[in-house]
């Protein structure tokens, strides 16, 4: 479905999980069919199953083939398409509408699959395989998954609440999209698909960003803060300028205008910096004293 690394990464993860039983099988199964969509050509009795990748047509055939559900399956064929290659997996369509009715009935998914765990997850597993994706973390947190089965919409929703996901909806034209962008409820995503490793990856690239943007906030506040205190120190400059300029100057002591003008000859220089320009050396608080002093003349 794309060519996005991470959508890769995950799949090829889940193509290494291992099936514990049929009822597994039939499941993942059934999710890929019911989100990838079919054809039913009845003259040639045959039910076409598109998939946009050759290694989940293939375990489409694996599934099949393992299910213990009787079906037989050929393909996969690879189909010419403008912007890629679609595979196609061709069954009986007698063999095929009975098995995949059963997972299209709510009392089906409520009863055997959404209070199993295993079948839960498996048949996650498919529907993200067949068109899931999940977008660059750098970016932004989303996993998505289409699907063309209105039915099928939402059984998915209601597998994804019995683990605690709450998806958003959306139609794009005669497709669904099912998504979430919680970066929790991504994690735990990733970890029902059995995609340990791409949760790790998210989780450094969440801590990366954390200390990123707290690094980011730090350096505004001190650019702030230097601000600040630069357009501070222009203020005094400029009133102790016209302060030594008029007729108050005469009345100030000889201490109060050597800080006078020790701040006007060094502007954004830190009161701790100027005070160790005066004779004798004074400290920031005694500084600050003075300065206020002579401001009082104002």
């Amino acid at each position: 479905m794309t060519r996005n690394p991470y959508s890769q990464n995950i799949k090829e993860q889940i193509s290494k999980i291992s099936y514990k039983n049929e009822d597994e099988w039939a499941a993942e199964m059934a999710a890929i069919c019911l989100c990838t969509g079919y054809d039913c050509d009845r003259e040639k009795d045959l039910v076409k199953v598109l998939c946009t990748s050759e290694a989940v047509a293939k375990r489409l055939l694996l599934d099949c083939s393992k299910s213990g559900t009787g079906m037989s399956a050929e393909g996969p064929n690879k189909v010419g398409r403008r912007g890629g290659s679609v595979f196609e997996v061709l069954f009986p369509s007698t063999e095929f509408e009975s098995f995949i009715t059963d997972y299209l009935l709510p009392d089906t998914i409520t009863e055997k699959i959404s209070s199993s765990e295993s079948l839960r997850r498996a048949m996650l597993r498919g529907a993200f395989l067949a068109r899931g994706s999940m977008s660059d973390p750098n970016r932004t947190y989303r996993i998505e998954i289409l699907c063309r089965t209105d039915a099928f919409v939402k059984m998915l929703i209601l597998l994804m609440h019995a683990e605690n996901i709450n998806p958003m909806t959306r139609v794009l034209d005669v497709t669904w999209s099912i998504y979430f962008k919680k970066h929790d409820e991504i994690c735990d995503f990733l970890v029902i698909l059995g995609a340990v490793n791409q949760m790790l990856e998210l989780q450094n690239i969440r801590a990366q960003h954390d200390v990123n943007s707290m690094v980011a906030r730090s350096v505004i506040l001190d650019n702030w803060t230097v601000r600040q205190q630069s357009e501070a120190s222009a203020r005094r400059t400029k009133q102790l300028e016209e302060l030594l300029k008029s007729d108050k100057a005469a009345r100030i002591p000889r201490e109060l205008l050597d800080v006078a003008r020790v701040h006007i000859d060094n502007p954004g220089l830190s009161l701790t910096e100027l005070g160790r320009l005066m004779d004798p050396p004074l400290t920031k608080s005694g500084m600050n004293h003075r300065l206020k002093k002579l401001l009082d003349y104002l």
